[in-house]
């Protein structure tokens, strides 16, 4: 199976599987900003979608100090049935407020995870949403 990096391309098995994690950032000259954070994970075996959401907000209930969730809603990204939340919780540096939105694809999960030190201004939750929204997920195999 040929696996697209971007920066290019690497002959892999075809029974390998993507667990990489991707971290994008707005922030200049590595000043605490705007961050996004993609991450791959199976759904594990006889655990529907929504229940390993359910999952995932308790382990970072239990693990994040102050964790609280503002909204939490399901939409549909590209045709794929997806959970978004809106959440807060403090961090050793500060503060923190995420926008997580963890997408169906297949068995697997695809986790996109907007961060950002202390708030989110209006205008950054805007292009969080739209950059999410943007999402185009490839057919299996592809």
């Amino acid at each position: 199976m040929m696996y697209q990096l971007n920066e290019g391309s690497i002959d892999l098995p075809a029974d390998w599987k993507d667990q990489s994690i991707n971290i994008l950032s707005a922030s200049r000259l590595g000043e605490p900003g705007l961050s996004l954070t993609v991450t791959r994970d199976d759904i594990p075996w006889g655990m529907s979608f929504q229940e390993y959401v359910d999952d995932q907000m308790k382990q970072a209930k239990a693990s994040l100090k102050d964790f609280t969730i503002a909204d939490q809603r399901e939409v549909a990204l590209n045709g794929h049935a997806a959970v978004q939340l809106e959440c807060r919780w403090v961090a050793k540096q500060g503060p923190m407020h995420q926008i997580i939105t963890t997408v169906l694809s297949g068995n697997r999960a695809l986790v996109l995870t907007a961060s950002m030190p202390g708030e989110m201004s209006a205008t950054q939750r805007a292009e969080v949403q739209r950059i999410i929204g943007s999402l185009r997920l490839s057919p299996p195999g592809a």
